[in-house]
C-alpha cells in the first residue's frame, strides 16, 4: 500500500466523516488507507469511524482503551499502518488535507520527512490571536534553539515520512511527548526535511486540546530531548548556568569595589575577577568534598588545572574593561558626569568585558579540553 493516513482523535465524532470525505477527494489517484486512532472518546468517535469503515474499506479504526495521549496514539497508529508512507493529520480539519498530494510529491523527490508548515512563504496561522501567536513563536524558538531543529514550523502535527524510518526509531521514541514530530526528528538523525505551506484553518467543531498541562508536557519533552541531544547536551547547559553565576558574582564584587574603594581602573576589574573566581572555585571544591570526601590529590590536581586555565583566560577581562572605559567613559567627546551615571557606565563596561573574557576562556578551554577523571562507562 502506498499511503497510510493516521488521525488521532478524542471527541471528534462530528469531524471524522468530513475528514474521510475530504481525504477521499484529495487522494483519489493514490492507494491509501485512513486509520482513525481514538482514545475511547466519550462521544463515541470510534463508533462513528467503525460505521464509516463498514461502507468504506479504506477506513480502519483503532480504539485505544489504555494509556491515553496524543503521542502514544500516533505511535500506535504508525505501528498499525500498512502503507509504505505514513502521514499524521488532525481530524478537526485545521490541517488542510489538500496539500497531501504535494507532500507526497516532495517525498518522492527525495525528502525523508515532509512537514505541513504554517511559517514558510504561502503558509499562515489563520485567525490566531496575539497570545496564541506568541505561544507558538516561543515554542518554535525553544525547539530551534535547544534541539537544533532548523524547521520553520517544528511544532507542526501535520507530516509524513517512510514507514521503514519509523521502524528504525520506534524503540527510541517517547510517546509521552506532546509533539511526536520533535521525537522523530531528534532520533532520526541527519535527514532531508521539506516544508509545504498551508493555511491553518479555524476550528468549526470540537475543542482545542492546548492547556497548561500540555505546555508543561512540551517543556518536559524539550528538556528530555535536549539532555540526549548532541546539539545542546546538558553539560553545555550546566556550563551556561555556571557562566551566568560567575557573571553575577563578578558584577557584585565590582559593585562593592566601585562603591567602597577609590579603585576604578583595570585593577578594580582584576580584583572583581579574582574575587569571583575564588568564590566560584571555593563552592565547587566544597561541593566536591561533600560528595567525595576521600579523593586523592591526583583528582584535586584536575580541578587545579581547570582553575589555572580559568584564571589565565580571564586575564582578558581587566584589559577589555580598561579599553572600554577609555573609549566610552573617559572619552573627551563623551560626558557622563559623576555619581550614579558614572557608576552604571563602569558597571556596563565590566559586563561587556566579562562577556569578552568568557568568549576567550571558552576558546582557551577548547584548546586543552580539560575533563574530570573518567568514570566507568554506562552500558545501555
Amino acid at each position: 500500500m502506498r499511503l497510510s493516513v493516521i488521525s488521532p482523535t478524542l471527541n471528534e465524532a462530528e469531524n471524522v466523516p468530513r475528514l474521510v470525505e475530504e481525504l477521499g477527494c484529495v487522494l483519489r489517484d493514490v492507494e491509501y488507507e485512513i486509520l482513525i486512532v481514538d482514545d475511547n472518546s466519550p462521544d463515541r468517535t470510534w463508533a462513528i469511524a467503525e460505521q464509516i469503515a463498514t461502507a468504506n474499506p479504506r477506513v480502519r479504526t483503532l480504539r485505544r482503551m489504555h494509556s491515553p495521549g496524543l503521542g502514544l496514539a500516533v505511535m500506535d497508529g504508525f505501528a498499525a499502518a500498512e502503507g509504505d508512507v505514513i502521514a499524521c493529520i488532525d481530524a478537526d480539519l485545521q490541517h488542510d488535507p489538500s496539500i497531501l498530494s504535494r507532500m507526497l510529491e516532495e517525498f518522492d523527490k527525495g525528502a525523508n520527512v515532509v512537514v505541513g508548515s504554517r511559517h514558510v512563504e504561502g503558509g499562515s496561522t489563520g485567525d490566531w490571536d496575539r497570545l496564541r501567536r506568541l505561544q507558538s513563536w516561543l515554542a518554535t524558538r525553544t525547539a530551534q534553539l535547544f534541539l537544533g531543529i532548523r524547521l520553520k514550523d517544528p511544532m507542526s502535527g501535520y507530516f509524513l515520512f517512510a514507514r521503514k524510518d519509523f521502524d528504525g526509531v520506534r524503540e527510541d521514541l517517547n510517546g509521552n511527548g506532546f509533539k511526536i514530530l520533535l521525537e522523530i526528528l531528534a532520533n532520526l538523525g541527519p535527514a532531508r526535511v521539506m516544508e509545504v505551506p498551508y493555511v491553518f484553518k479555524s476550528r468549526t467543531r470540537g475543542e482545542s486540546k492546548l492547556s497548561n498541562k500540555v505546555i508543561w508536557q512540551y517543556l518536559q519533552q524539550v528538556w528530555r530531548l535536549c539532555s540526549s541531544s548532541r546539539y545542546l547536551p546538558i553539560r553545555l547547559l550546566k556550563s551556561a548556568a555556571g557562566g551566568a553565576a560567575y557573571t553575577l558574582l563578578n558584577l557584585a564584587m565590582m559593585a562593592l569595589i566601585l562603591s567602597f574603594t577609590n579603585v576604578h581602573n583595570w585593577r578594580a576589574s582584576a580584583l572583581a575577577c579574582l574575587g569571583a573566581i575564588g568564590l566560584d572555585f571555593a563552592q565547587q571544591q566544597a561541593r566536591s568534598c561533600a560528595a567525595e570526601s576521600r579523593k586523592d590529590f591526583r583528582n584535586q590536581s584536575g580541578y587545579l588545572s581547570q582553575f589555572l586555565i580559568f584564571v589565565t583566560g580571564l586575564v582578558v577581562t581587566p584589559i577589555s574593561y580598561s579599553g572600554l572605559c577609555r573609549s566610552l567613559v573617559h572619552a573627551p567627546l563623551i560626558h557622563i558626569g559623576s555619581g550614579a551615571p558614572l557608576f552604571f557606565a563602569r558597571m556596563s563596561c565590566e559586563l561587556v568585558a566579562v562577556l569578552f573574557g568568557a568568549a576567550f576562556n571558552h576558546a582557551w578551554n577548547r584548546m586543552f579540553e580539560w575533563e574530570a577523571p573518567a568514570k566507568a562507562p554506562i552500558l545501555r
